[in-house]
């Protein structure tokens, strides 16, 4: 599609540059996989967009025991990893709603489907069952109201907790694991979502009927009329629709429709359209939260396909996998590297091992998030650094670590996460040891790769057997030039390890190994 086209759908300019980056020029004629822009948009959007509530398709839910004019405020971080952006107000009321997603009718259409019998692995809203409002309330189903001829919920009558505010879980009481966004109903905003998936149904449209129209996605747009948007969003829409409109074509602050973005949470990233108006806003769907485009199907599975949406990318892996074994297992077999999760962290703490003096102890934060977008707690790591380097060195340093190996017990404590570090190759005192240093500007969990090939890919977890020796095949293969970066050469082939901010390295180190 021409650039204009482009900018109207919302994929920032940062996030075409950091694709043509990676892609670099060619003078042979070749595809290029469509997933590796989208993977460039989520990069760039993830640590860009501001996060909002926007329920696609919407449930009601009435709070009975909750006051009815009465509406509470919560103020809500727009980004969880960016304080300077500030926070938003959430307002919660006596009506909200939810994901019809979200809730799993027993009695219903799915229940029925599925034999009455719960998916999978599934934590949300059920019948006669509690979960969480998101910075909110717990709360609990106690009616359900049907629709009389497709026994459809419309609306769900529920109980509030007051002492579960804001997070807080009673003494005594389990935590509630179900967490849920919601909007609430009278201050929320209406508007159209255009919803796009892959124009083909194949990697290579015409491929096998010599008629690339053959291939049509006919459920390339789906459009959804009634998205509810918690109120911020709406006067985000407001305020830069008055700007446009006040300064058409000016050129000293060169702004457009799709400039308003935002991650919807568990939904995806989504961008105001230049169609909007005022009253009447339509944002478009930039990219999804991750790929589950299978090119063996019509379309990429629909949203709540029982599919939550997790930063990490390694359940990407197991899904791939899933993929090959349903085309017969002929799926071209993954290099080793981009198996292999390197990812960008920050060390929090660091210190000595309590039972182990040629050890150490660091809290890591990877940028790991639950399923309901919310920061993890800091991964633990033990490391053989001891005497190596100071620990005041240590601490705030962004660094590359490995976050897919079998945790292992050291010492009597569990180590999460692998830091990576360069070594002069001398025995014991006389050793010099750096860690592979990062961009202060790469977020946390950063998935890094390898010049001029595909994005990783990385497996859940490398612990069988198999799986181990992938990463001692790399670790083989990793050293640092004479330039000082971290790179990965096999078969003749030298490659940089990359971050959206430029090659990984290291302080002083050269022509080294890397472990």
């Amino acid at each position: 599609p021409p650039l204009g086209e482009i900018r109207r759908r919302g994929p920032p300019p940062a996030a075409i540059r950091l694709f043509c980056e990676r892609m670099g020029i060619s003078k042979s004629d070749s595809n290029i996989d469509f997933s590796i822009m989208e993977d460039c948009t989520r990069e760039v959007m993830d640590d860009a967009s501001p996060r909002a509530f926007a329920i696609l398709e919407p449930l009601k839910v009435t709070i009975t025991n909750w006051e009815d004019d009465k509406l509470e405020d919560f103020a809500v971080p727009r980004h969880p990893k960016r304080a300077e952006l500030g926070d938003r107000t959430v307002p919660f009321g006596k009506t909200v709603y939810i994901e019809r997603g979200d809730f799993f009718d027993l009695e219903g259409p799915e229940g029925i489907a599925n034999s009455g019998r719960l998916p999978k692995g599934f934590k949300r809203f059920l019948p006669d069952g509690k979960v969480r409002l998101k910075y909110a309330y717990v709360i609990s189903c106690n009616e359900i109201i049907r629709d009389p001829e497709t026994n459809e919920p419309v609306e769900l009558l529920c109980t509030y907790y007051p002492e579960t505010r804001a997070g807080n879980t009673p003494e005594g009481e389990a935590r509630v694991k179900g967490i849920i966004q919601w909007v609430e109903a009278s201050s929320g905003t209406k508007c159209k979502v255009m919803q796009y998936d892959r124009l083909f149904k194949t990697e290579e449209p015409g491929k096998e009927s010599g008629d690339f129209l053959d291939d049509i996605n006919e459920e390339s747009l789906t459009i959804l009329d009634n998205v509810i948007l918690e109120p911020s969003v709406g006067a985000d829409a407001v305020t830069i629709i008055d700007k446009l409109s006040n300064n058409p074509g000016s050129e000293v602050e060169k702004i457009y429709h799709s400039s308003l973005a935002y991650q919807f949470e568990r939904s995806g990233y989504f961008a105001l359209d230049s169609s909007s108006k005022v009253d009447d806003l339509v944002f478009n769907l930039v990219v999804t939260l991750r790929d589950t485009w299978d090119a063996g199907s019509a379309t990429q599975p629909k949203k709540d396909e029982n599919i939550h949406i997790n930063h990490d990318k390694e359940g990407k892996q197991t899904q791939q996998k899933q993929k090959n074994k349903n085309t017969g297992g002929n799926a071209p077999v993954l290099e080793d590297a981009r198996r292999v999760a390197l990812r960008a962290g920050t060390i929090l703490e660091a210190g000595p091992h309590p039972e182990a003096n040629s050890l150490i102890l660091c809290k890591l934060d990877c940028g790991d998030v639950n399923e309901a977008g919310e920061p993890e707690e800091p991964r633990t790591v033990v490391a053989g650094l001891a005497g190596k380097i100071p620990f005041d060195e240590l601490v705030n340093r962004k660094v590359v670590c490995i976050t897919n190996l079998k945790p292992a017990r050291m010492r009597g404590i569990e180590s999460t996460a692998m830091l990576l570090a360069a070594s002069d190759g001398q025995e014991g005192d006389d050793e010099v040891v750096q860690l592979l240093d990062v961009p202060d500007s790469v977020p946390n969990g950063e998935l890094l790769s390898f010049e001029n090939m595909k994005p990783c890919e990385p497996d859940a977890i490398l612990k069988s057997k198999g799986a181990l020796k992938v990463w001692d095949r790399v670790k083989a293969q990793l050293r640092v030039n004479d330039e000082g970066e971290a790179t990965y050469q096999n078969d003749g082939t030298v490659r940089k390890i990359m971050t959206s901010a430029g090659p990984v390295r290291v302080t002083s180190l050269k022509n080294c190994t890397i472990g």
